[in-house]
C-alpha cells in the first residue's frame, strides 16, 4: 500500500489519499472468497475486499504519519473509496483529525463543588415502601422518623458519590476552559452534533418536549444552540487538555502497558496502529484526569441532604 498524498485542510484536520496494487487487492479477494460467509455478488466481494486491505494495510501507513509528521491522532480515521479496478488495485482517502497547536494554559488549583440533588419526599416514601414496609409499619412514631433519617442518608450518600463523578467531569470542563487556540471546524461541529443527540435522547428518556424544555428554561431554540454549541466546544477542549497536560507531566504509558492493556481490551478494534494511539491516549487522559483531581479542590457536599416537597 502506497501514500500519494498527504495534508491539511486546516490545523488539525488531516486528509490522507492512498493506493493499493492490484496484487494486494487479489490477495484481499481471495481472502473473502474464502471466508465461510462469502459474498457471490461481484460489487460487494470488492467492497469487502477493500475493507478488508485496508484495515490490513493501512496501520504502517498511518503509523508512518505519526511519525514523520509529529501528529498525535485524536479520532478515528473515516476512509472513501475514490477509485478501484480489480485489474488495477484502488484509491482511497481517509479523514482524520489531530491535535491542532493549542495552548494550555493553568491546569491545577481549579475548585469545584459536589453538588448533590435534594431528596423528594416522594422518592423517600417510595424507597421505604419497597425496602422496609414491615419495619415502617411496625415502628412507632419515633422509629418511624429515625427509618426515615436513615433511609434519606443512605440516598444521600449514593447521590453524594455520583455528585463527586460528576464534580471531576467539571474539573476537566474547567481545564477546558484554559486551552487556548483553534480547533477544526468540523471536528468541532462532530462534537456539537454528539452533544444534540445525546440531548435529544434525555429529553426521550424523561418523557420531556423540547418546546417544554425551552419554556422551564425561558430560551429561545438560538440562544439554546449557541448553549450547546458552547459547551460541547469547551468538552472538546477539555478531554484535548487532558492530552497536554499528560505531555507536560509526563504521564503517558510505556510500551510495555499499551501491550497489556490490548492484550485485554474488549473494546472495538480497527486497525493495529490506531488500536494502540487509542489505548496510549486513553490511559494518558485518565492520569492526566487524577492528575488535575489531585491539584484541584472538590468543596465537600453539606452533611445533611436536602428534603423537597416538589419535582426534582
Amino acid at each position: 500500500m502506497k501514500l500519494e498524498h498527504f495534508g491539511m485542510a486546516e490545523p488539525g484536520d488531516c486528509r490522507v489519499v492512498f493506493s493499493a496494487s492490484a496484487a494486494e487487492l487479489e490477495a484481499a479477494v481471495q481472502a473473502e472468497q474464502a471466508a465461510p460467509d462469502a459474498p457471490a455478488d461481484e460489487e460487494e466481494l470488492l467492497t469487502n475486499a477493500v475493507n478488508r486491505a485496508i484495515l490490513e494495510g493501512f496501520s504502517p501507513l498511518f503509523a508512518q504519519l505519526m511519525e514523520e509528521h509529529h501528529l498525535t491522532p485524536v479520532t478515528d480515521p473515516d476512509f472513501e473509496l475514490l477509485a478501484v479496478n480489480r485489474a488495477e488495485g484502488f484509491r482511497a482517502g481517509a479523514e482524520f483529525f489531530c491535535l491542532p497547536p493549542l495552548e494550555l494554559g493553568r491546569y491545577t488549583g481549579f475548585v469545584q463543588p459536589i453538588q448533590p440533588r435534594p431528596i423528594r419526599k416522594l422518592t423517600l416514601e417510595l424507597e421505604i415502601n419497597r425496602h422496609h414496609g414491615d419495619e415502617d409499619r411496625a415502628a412507632d412514631e419515633a422509629g418511624k422518623l429515625a427509618l426515615r433519617r436513615r433511609v434519606a442518608q443512605e440516598i444521600y450518600r449514593t447521590r453524594c458519590a455520583q455528585a463527586e463523578t460528576l464534580a471531576e467531569r467539571e474539573l476537566v470542563y474547567q481545564l477546558g476552559g484554559e486551552v487556548k487556540g483553534t480547533l477544526p471546524k468540523q471536528l468541532v461541529a462532530g462534537n456539537y452534533f454528539a452533544e444534540q443527540r445525546e440531548f435529544n435522547l434525555r429529553l426521550q428518556a424523561n418523557n420531556v418536549n423540547f418546546d417544554q424544555y425551552l419554556k422551564v428554561r425561558n430560551q429561545t431554540v438560538e440562544q439554546f444552540r449557541a448553549e450547546l454549541h458552547a459547551g460541547a466546544e469547551q468538552k472538546l477542549r477539555g478531554r484535548l487538555g487532558l492530552l497536554l497536560v499528560a505531555e507536560k507531566e509526563q504521564l503517558w504509558p510505556t510500551e510495555a502497558e499499551v501491550d497489556a492493556a490490548l492484550a485485554g481490551w474488549k473494546g472495538e478494534r480497527t486497525f493495529p496502529s490506531n488500536d494502540r494511539r487509542k489505548l496510549r491516549q486513553g490511559i494518558a487522559s485518565q492520569r492526566a484526569a487524577a492528575f488535575v483531581r489531585a491539584n484541584s479542590t472538590l468543596t465537600p457536599p453539606p452533611a445533611e441532604p436536602e428534603i423537597i416537597e416538589a419535582a426534582e
